[in-house]
């Protein structure tokens, strides 16, 4: 019987309290959020997810419901040293880890650090070494975030992340992500944003890409402001025999934008590697 139950527990790990959630039933899958959200924001995507597996889906250092330190910076490193933390605490020997954005760079090093323990790997709208473009973006979103009103600057996040199709012909899609967001757990502060944003720019697998072993799905948007092809190539043209999914009126979060598309192929490369 399909588990719709989700289940709150806190991880005390790597020097951080953790909120997780855990729904569904089967092989575990770890699913890491991106920049300035909680895990919630996976919803749409769990909701298939579920019905095959037990999707563990923890809330980074500094969103929703985990531990929010305050320091200049976070870093990649020791946000996977958090996931590799609530695998143990959780019991969990191996997983499927799938991350979007800075999740995509943080799932990169849980796989790199133990290979052993990742049946597979789906990496979404992220990259291996972040670009000028990106750098800039992110630079100027930090320094924004609390100078500026909160309903402008989320306008501007959504016009960054959203495909111009979407913004086009779908509004209402935009309009059901700003109500959504607004009951999100957790209001993060602005030097938790701004400490992630650091995270993200700090990161840097580009020489490593050749040790990910194990079958690794790259899923990207082909409208995405934030991740240039060039970047997602350099995964791609990295990891050996990795499978690769463009979406091609997608932007930074084609996963939201286009679910079903998303989740079917996800979910289809997750059965094969069962």
């Amino acid at each position: 019987m399909e588990n719709r139950v989700i289940e709150e527990r806190y991880v005390e790990t790597n020097g951080v309290r953790l909120r997780v959630q855990i729904t569904g039933s089967g092989t575990p899958l770890i699913m890491i959020m991106g920049l300035g959200a909680p895990g919630d924001k996976w919803k749409h995507n769990y909701e298939l997810l579920r019905r095959y597996f037990t999707c563990i889906i923890p809330d980074n250092r500094g969103a929703g419901g985990s531990d929010k330190p305050d320091v200049e910076a976070y870093s990649t490193e020791e946000m996977s040293d958090d996931i590799l933390g609530v695998m143990d605490a959780l019991k969990i020997e191996q997983a499927h880890v799938m991350g979007v954005s800075m999740g995509g760079a943080i799932a990169q090093l849980v796989a790199l650090k133990r290979p052993e323990a990742v049946k597979s790997l789906i990496l979404t709208s992220t990259y291996a070494s972040p670009s000028a473009a990106f750098a800039k973006a992110l630079g100027f979103l930090g320094e924004l975030r609390g100078s500026v009103d909160p309903a402008l600057l989320k306008q501007l996040n959504l016009w960054m992340t959203y495909g111009q199709y979407t913004q086009l012909h779908h509004p209402e899609k935009i309009e059901q992500s700003i109500a959504a967001d607004a009951a999100l757990p957790g209001p993060m502060p602005d030097y938790a944003y701004r400490a992630q944003c650091r995270a993200c720019l700090g990161h840097n697998t580009a020489a490593h890409l050749h040790e990910l072993k194990m079958p690794v799905l790259i899923a990207a948007g082909a409208k995405d402001l934030f991740m240039n092809m060039e970047k997602t190539m350099e995964l791609v043209n990295g990891i050996p025999h990795s499978e690769f999914y463009l979406c091609p009126e997608g932007g930074h979060v084609h996963q939201w934008e286009y679910p079903e598309v998303y989740d079917s192929v996800v979910l289809g490369f997750l059965l094969k590697h069962e």
